[in-house]
């Protein structure tokens, strides 16, 4: 069995998958997430405290299965992570600082002096990511700046999935896919950069080394394997990147379809072999997309995953409940789907955390503009679908237009706040002018890594083929767009850019 460990940002999850990576019935514990936030753009973990979400949660499938009556014993382990994240470590591993998200903005500054020292666009080039407070560089910048004496203090800089592999085995070897995420990894040699390096005033042996694909690490360390016997055999496969791992969950593993993601966050995203000498010798390459919008990382060694990430998605639709007390799931979206397409009369820049994806403006806050005596609850959850549907649009014209997604991709979605609002779900198909076919995948992401350690585990390597033609990837419902609305929000899509541009 396969046990798969998804460090979310919502929650920390456990579950169990069979040997044909079918969700085992039962088998599965959750813990929420609540990331420490104010402000001055602050948004941070508790290191001690993430591990020991590991531990209630692993702690949970041991009774769990202590109770099964037969099972066959859990060899393998994988994790998904969420992206860009960043702890510091003295030389026993132990935290000296919070764990700093993708969302803490607080670098922002530390980003600007970079991009002034550097080219983004050729960073942009050698490591997939920009100069940008979501990447690890300008933490490491910001760190140094703001906190020289833990800086002095660091042994290692690692991240969330880096940090909870130590805790359990003792040793790290950083995964590609959540390497690549950092901003820090050179795409041509898949090692950590040195320009980046040599920049930052760090050096190599304080970042964790990255593992080849289908590298295992063995052994538990012995007081958990005293703990969780049932784990004793278990080998821990390299970590992944949510969003890579929710790609191949979906079925989502060449350019001809691309994943639409929105849990706390959104994003787009297609997977792409990379760009590789043909076999035979031959010396034809593929072509590669432009990057200009857009970032690559890794979802392997061989595959490289192409997209655009917002840091508003299901998060926006949490806060809207909150402040406006709306009472129920259900009463939200009946509301909601009784609002005609953008007859709310606001203009909505959704970016309650700063901008990543499309156009990176770090320090920009949300907005409402427009709102009247007559604005309702309804119409303001209603306007900020819209808005998050018209930021993944940009990242969807971008992917198509560049050639990293084919002309006639087809979107698959996935991820909490879709399965919960089909509203949202046709919002999005109108926004977009595409079929939006709603993935039977509830957990993408667990089982994404699933998926890829069976190929693993059956090939020595990623069998994405494989991947791609199993049978119950299937759909519960396409949406269909509507060419009305389609018009509609084109013409709302720009009214958002011109307040952006004035903002901006």
């Amino acid at each position: 069995m396969i046990l798969v460990l998804d460090l979310g940002s919502s929650s920390t999850r456990a579950l169990i998958y069979d040997a044909d990576t079918h969700a085992a019935h039962g088998l599965s514990a959750r813990v929420p997430v609540t990331f420490a936030v104010d402000d001055a753009g602050r948004s941070e973990d508790d290191a001690v405290c993430a591990f020991d979400r590991v531990l209630n949660v692993l702690d949970s499938i041991q009774a769990q299965l202590a109770h099964e009556r037969s099972f066959s014993p859990v060899t393998a382990l994988g994790i998904s992570t969420y992206a860009s994240s960043i702890v510091c470590l003295d030389a026993g591993g132990r935290p000296l600082t919070p764990i700093f998200t993708y969302a803490d903005t607080r670098c922002a500054g530390d980003a600007r002096a970079l991009r002034g020292m550097l080219n983004e666009m050729d960073v942009l080039a050698r490591t997939g990511c920009r100069i940008r407070a979501n990447y690890v560089p300008a933490k490491v910048a910001w760190i140094k700046r703001t906190m020289p004496s833990i800086f002095a203090q660091t042994h290692t800089f690692a991240s969330l999935s880096d940090y909870v592999m130590l805790r359990l085995f003792g040793r790290m070897r950083a995964g590609i896919s959540v390497a690549s995420w950092s901003g820090l990894v050179n795409r041509q040699s898949s090692k950590w950069d040195d320009t980046w390096i040599d920049m930052l005033g760090i050096r190599q042996a304080q970042l964790p080394d990255i593992a080849g694909d289908g590298e295992t690490l063995d052994g538990l360390l012995p007081q958990w394997r005293t703990r969780w016997p049932a784990f004793e055999q278990m080998r821990l496969y390299p970590p992944v990147g949510d969003g890579a791992a929710a790609n191949i969950g979906s079925g989502c593993v060449d350019p001809a379809h691309i994943a639409v993601t929105i849990g706390t966050t959104a994003a787009m995203r297609v997977v792409r072999g990379r760009a590789i000498n043909a076999p035979g010798g031959r010396g034809a390459k593929r072509s590669e997309p432009s990057l200009e919008s857009l970032w690559r990382y890794r979802v392997d060694h061989g595959h490289d995953l192409i997209g655009g990430a917002t840091s508003e998605g299901g998060n926006v639709i949490a806060w809207a409940r909150k402040v406006l007390q709306i009472a129920s799931d259900d009463a939200l979206e009946a509301q909601v789907a009784s609002v005609a397409p953008d007859a709310h009369g606001l203009t909505v820049l959704p970016m309650f955390a700063g901008e990543r994806s499309p156009f990176y403006a770090e320090d920009i806050r949300a907005t409402l503009h427009g709102l009247s005596l007559d604005t309702s609850p309804a119409d303001v959850t209603r306007a900020l679908m819209e808005a998050v549907a018209y930021r993944l649009a940009h990242v969807c014209v971008a992917l198509r237009e560049s050639g990293a997604a084919d002309a006639d991709a087809r979107l698959t979605g996935s991820g909490g706040a879709l399965f919960a609002s089909p509203t949202w779900c046709q919002i999005i198909a109108d926004v977009c002018g595409l079929p939006l076919a709603v993935a039977d995948m509830p957990e993408a992401t667990s089982r994404g890594v699933a998926l890829l350690i069976r190929a693993h585990m059956e090939a020595g390597q990623s069998r994405f083929d494989r991947i791609q033609t199993q049978p119950d990837l299937h759909s519960l419902q396409t949406y269909i767009p509507n060419v009305e609305h389609h018009s509609i929000y084109q013409t709302a899509l720009e009214r958002q850019q011109e307040l952006y541009a004035k903002l901006i």
